[in-house]
């Protein structure tokens, strides 16, 4: 073969190598037996300059881990991997680095795995055992606690005894709603639950649920005041998944509100959506806490009582359920008192049929 044709076929090479390199999604870059960068691909734009191809990796490296493992590797031909941390357009991102040698002491290759989200839902995982822990573990203390009490003598003071069983009774009802919540978040959660989306007038769903929660409102002596169109608004999603959240959402506002104030069903078109709006006259939430609320097991427990206390998982099922339809729910922040939580769902198109 002639010198020319290598040429051609090392020049054809190198570009599918560089073309495979680009379609990673991991940052890839290879230096050679003295150091120096040889070979990068576009996911390491982000993490260094553009031009460290022919510099040397220690003066472009800023981790010193990192730099440590590329020289073992290169030098005594150890693979290693490093844990490191860099800023990219403003936010943190966790990697994880492979460090590996090339045959025959030509080189060093690090591969530099995002693991952010990894982290991320590691974290909170670990918080959702330990809170879960905590939950099952603080009625199930003060059932033992109760018991323990009536075996050792209380049962015979009969005004006693009521009250503890009563105490039982009450803790063993909050374990049941948090086993309830629980096995709901993770149908919401999971990929192989079908909330199969059927033609669904929302106006229904809005009186629906709304229905379900007359008798908590009249013992308060609220009212559920409905702001719906005359047309039908109808949508493609599953009812039952809306139905849940959106009783979620009215439920929290009757139990949060005071007594005899209303609560407002809202439903409205804006453009190529669907936009229900359920408002409350209660005491809001904090500026400060407005981030948090759709988080598993947080709550805002100042002044309430502990009829009032929930689970905690109510309102990350409602996102949960509202983001499995294709919808979105959040808080919308205001000055005045009292919360507004929106659902948006896009409306159907009608010109879908016409191809």
């Amino acid at each position: 073969m002639s010198d020319k044709k290598k040429k051609r076929g090392s020049t054809a090479e190198e570009a599918r190598l560089l073309t495979i390199l680009d379609s990673m999604v991991e940052a890839v870059y290879v230096t050679d037996a003295k150091g120096r960068v040889t070979l990068t691909n576009s996911a390491l734009d982000d993490l260094m300059p553009k031009d460290v191809v022919g510099r040397r990796a220690k003066n472009v490296i800023k981790n010193d881990e990192l730099k440590r493992a590329i020289r073992r590797a290169r030098k005594k031909g150890v693979a290693g991997q490093v844990e490191l941390e860099a800023t990219i357009d403003g936010k943190d991102h966790a990697f994880h680095a492979q460090i590996s040698p090339l045959p025959d002491g030509e080189g060093v290759v690090t591969v530099l795995h995002d693991v952010t989200q990894l982290r991320a839902t590691d974290r909170i995982r670990r918080d959702f055992v330990a809170n879960a822990s905590h939950e099952l573990r603080t009625p199930l203390t003060a059932i033992r606690g109760f018991a323990e009490t009536l075996r050792d003598g209380a049962l015979n003071d009969r005004p006693t005894a009521e009250r503890f069983l009563q105490a039982i009774l009450r803790h063993a009802l909050r374990l049941q709603r948090l086993a309830e919540d629980l096995t709901t978040l993770a149908q919401a959660e999971s990929l192989k639950q079908n909330f199969e989306p059927v033609q669904t007038d929302l106006r229904a769903v809005c009186r629906d649920s709304a229905g379900s929660l007359e008798g908590a409102a009249h013992a308060k002596g609220m009212t559920l005041r409905f702001q719906l169109p005359e047309e039908k608004v109808v949508v493609d999603v599953s009812p039952r998944a809306l139905d849940h959240a959106l009783t979620n959402l009215i439920g929290n506002a009757i139990k949060y509100s005071p007594e005899k104030t209303t609560v407002t069903i809202r439903l409205r078109e804006d453009r190529d959506n669907a936009v229900l709006e359920v408002e409350d006259q209660g005491p809001g939430i904090p500026a400060h806490l407005r981030q948090r609320i759709f988080e598993r097991f947080y709550r805002i427990d100042g002044g309430r009582s502990p009829e009032q206390a929930g689970t905690g998982l109510g309102l990350s099922i409602a996102r949960n359920m509202i983001d499995r339809v294709g919808g979105e729910l959040s808080l919308v922040p205001r000055a005045e008192p009292g919360a507004l939580f929106r659902i948006t769902l896009p409306l159907d198109d009608d010109d879908e049929d016409e191809f």
